[in-house]
């Protein structure tokens, strides 16, 4: 099958071109830079109007929070032109042809409420810039292509996606108490990088249509994966500080939500799992639990970080 992969040089977009190539697929792949194939910017219309005929596109292609060029002010419009307005140029690039179009979308579309988990009829709703634009970017695949399918990952994690984590893993390889915001006792899903990659070759292959939720088994909470990073670089049990996070809320608010974002202190308030029921009918079955997930990070940082200082500290 002739795919175009949008974003092939970000994060999930690199494990996406591997995966899709290795099970025989075309891939053509194109972003803003990188070893790509078509180098340029889907937001540019003269670009998007020379893509080439596929049988599918895969849009991963999108800006985030941990982007790294992520401006202090002007975000919304950062936001619509990466977001927004690219997907909009690339929908109308391929609106009158017969093509597969599979979205990636977020979890932070889901209307974050207080639900035990989220599922692909729950309420959607832009609760921040980021959310926001994905959920415009949304619309325009919705109301462009007739054929298209949205995968809706929560949090993707795996070595080289960092987070919270770095931090962790520093404070528990040195000693130090564990600042962590909240009570960070509920479930927070993430989802291995690897298994999202082989969902979205699942949905490509089936030509599925709708939504489906990328999530790994068994959720933990933020407390569970400081467990998890302990046992993993064998270290002594951390103390864990308590942020509380209402001031972390206020300070967030007055910062115009740039020093933490607004769904991000959803995710910190309230469950945020997904149920993944409609993606395992499809075959798929994720390989990772989340404790496994939070020791490959941890293990990517301490070995990146900490092993190299020790082994030459002993010579």
């Amino acid at each position: 099958m002739r795919i175009l992969l949008t974003g092939a040089n970000g994060f999930l977009g690199g494990y996406c071109a591997a995966r899709l190539r290795e099970v025989g697929h075309q891939v053509t792949t194109t972003d803003l830079a990188g070893p790509m194939d078509l180098r340029g910017d889907l937001a540019d219309a003269h670009f998007t109007r020379q893509l080439p005929v596929v049988d599918a596109v895969v849009h991963a292609a999108a800006v985030q929070y941990v982007s790294p060029n992520l401006p202090l002010l002007g975000r919304v419009g950062w936001f619509r032109r990466n977001n927004i307005e690219a997907t909009q140029r690339l929908v109308d690039r391929y609106r009158d042809e017969d093509t597969h179009f599979v979205n990636i979308g977020t979890s932070m579309m889901y209307a974050q409420n207080g639900a035990p988990q989220y599922g692909t009829d729950s309420l959607m709703q832009g609760q921040g810039v980021y959310s926001h634009s994905k959920l415009a970017a949304q619309g325009f695949v919705e109301q462009g292509m007739a054929r298209w399918a949205t995968v809706i990952p929560c949090i993707i994690g795996g070595p080289g996606r960092e987070g919270l984590f770095r931090n962790f893993v520093r404070a528990i390889a040195r000693g130090r108490p564990v600042l962590v915001p909240g009570r960070a006792d509920h479930p927070v899903a993430m989802v291995h990088v690897e298994d999202v990659a082989r969902l979205v070759d699942t949905v490509v292959r089936q030509r599925a249509r709708g939504f489906y939720n990328a999530a790994a088994p068994r959720p933990l909470s933020i407390n569970d994966w400081v467990r998890e990073i302990q046992q993993e670089i064998s270290a002594p049990p951390a103390r864990i500080v308590h942020l509380p996070l209402k001031p972390l809320q206020w300070l967030a608010a007055l910062s115009g939500w740039r020093l933490l974002a607004r769904e991000q202190v959803l995710m910190l308030t309230w469950p945020h799992v997904l149920d993944i029921d409609r993606s395992l009918a499809l075959g798929w079955q994720p390989r990772h639990d989340n404790a496994l997930i939070a020791r490959h990070i941890a293990r990517h940082i301490y070995g990146s970080e900490f092993q190299p200082v020790r082994a030459g500290a002993r010579h």
